[in-house]
């Protein structure tokens, strides 16, 4: 079974994860980042094998965070809080100034009490208002799901993460509206 990717060809096949990425430095890079990081206790899933441009990667339970927005399928306050649980974790595990950097929404799985990041193919550096300002833009824009619903999310994370993490709400909202405004761009080149 195939899953929803842009860059890399990734797959379920016998209980485990295969993903195949562009050269065997980006698998080597990548199974690296998510050793380091598993090792110092981020919810990532573990390397098991890794040959050429394939890694083996440990099947985590959850739905990507899209999926599971557009349900309805999910308490707002309760996933903001366990989004705003695994930066917590990232950002203890990672050197000051690295950020997640790739935080689209398939990038997360959710198991209701859970979240796993996925998809760690390079390092990023910037302000962790970056990180929240993405991910609340990628919130706001899972269409069919409940307006009302969506908005919550978006502010209960943004409000958790800013109080958690020290961010001026006005940073996470510039970095919000400039994803917003990549997004819309983005999309209609795309068409």
């Amino acid at each position: 079974m195939p899953f929803l990717s842009k860059r890399n060809h990734v797959e379920l096949c016998g209980g485990v994860v295969r993903k195949r990425v562009q050269s065997p430095e980006a698998a080597v890079r990548e199974a690296a980042i998510l050793r380091e990081l598993r090792g110092r206790g981020v919810a990532v899933p573990h390397v098991l094998d890794l040959r050429g441009c394939v890694l083996t990667l440990e099947y985590l339970p959850g739905e990507p965070l899209p999926d599971l927005i557009e349900s309805g399928g999910f308490d707002p306050g309760k996933l903001a809080f366990a989004v705003c649980g695994w930066f917590a974790a990232f950002y203890e595990a990672v050197p000051p100034g690295e950020i997640r950097g790739d935080v689209n929404g398939r990038n997360f799985l959710y198991d209701g009490a859970k979240i796993y990041g996925v998809d760690f193919e390079r390092r990023v550096y910037g302000t962790k208002a970056r990180d929240a300002g993405r991910l609340a833009a990628f919130f706001a824009t899972y269409d069919t799901c409940d307006p009302a619903r969506r908005a919550a999310l978006r502010d209960m994370f943004i409000k958790e993460f800013c109080e958690r993490f020290e961010c001026a709400a006005e940073d996470v909202q510039a970095e919000f509206d400039a994803e917003r405004t990549a997004m819309r761009v983005r999309r209609k080149s795309n068409n």
